[in-house]
C-alpha cells in the first residue's frame, strides 16, 4: 500500500517498501544544507491500513525525526497522498531549552512511481 516514490511539493522524498506492517526505506531532505555528506537517510517504521509511521536521522548527528501519517486519495483520478506531521528533537545539554530543539510540521507526499516500476 505504501510501496513506491512519494515526494512533496518542496522537492523532499520518500522511497518506501513494505512487507507486512514493516516499512523501511529512505528520506530526502528538499534542502539537504552544506554541512550534509549524504542526501538519503534510511527510515524504518510500520504501516497498519491507511496509517504510517517511520523514524529517521537529520543531517544534524544530535537529531532524530518521528513521522506519522495517514494515506489520502480524494478519488480515483488523483494520485495518492501521504499527509504527514514530522516531529524532530535535537539533543540538547540544557534540559530546560528544549522548547528550542523541538520542531512540529505537516508534510503532504504524493505517490509519484510504484516500487516495482
Amino acid at each position: 500500500m505504501f510501496d513506491g516514490v512519494w515526494r512533496s511539493q518542496a522537492g523532499a522524498e520518500l522511497r518506501l517498501l513494505q512487507m507486512g506492517e514493516a516499512v523501511s526505506g529512505t528520506y530526502t531532505a528538499a534542502n539537504p544544507g552544506p554541512a550534509q555528506t549524504h542526501r538519503s537517510r534510511i527510515l524504518v517504521g510500520t504501516a497498519e491500513g491507511d496509517i504510517i509511521g517511520f523514524v529517521t536521522s537529520t543531517s544534524s548527528p544530535q537529531e532524530i525525526t518521528a513521522w506519522t501519517g495517514r494515506l489520502v486519495r480524494a478519488d480515483e483520478k488523483t494520485a495518492e497522498e501521504i499527509h504527514a506531521v514530522f516531529h524532530a528533537v535535537e539533543r540538547c545539554s540544557q534540559p530546560k531549552a528544549v522548547d528550542g530543539h523541538i520542531a512540529l510540521e505537516t508534510t503532504i507526499f504524493s505517490k509519484v512511481e510504484n516500487a516495482c516500476s
